[in-house]
């Protein structure tokens, strides 16, 4: 019972964490490059599919990459 408890809790995350860095870097490309790219729709059913991967990989350098940039610049 635990361990499906787990399993679903795992899924769960994956999918949310999936959509929030495709979501992330969506929208930070369309502000950078002025709407132009990415050519992907918003709501896309695989956000780790072969042509979405490069936009969520973009959205977590965004989420993590850059603020522990920032910190270490500020504090080291």
């Amino acid at each position: 019972m635990f361990e499906l408890l787990l399993h679903g809790l795992a899924i769960f995350l994956e999918i949310v964490v999936n959509y929030v860095l495709y979501l992330t870097g969506w929208l930070v490309l369309r502000l950078l490059t002025l709407g132009r790219y990415p050519n992907l729709p918003l709501r896309v059913g695989d956000p780790m599919g072969s042509r979405t991967a490069w936009v969520a990989a973009f959205g977590f350098f965004c989420l993590v990459g850059l603020p522990l940039a920032w910190l270490t610049a500020t504090y080291s």
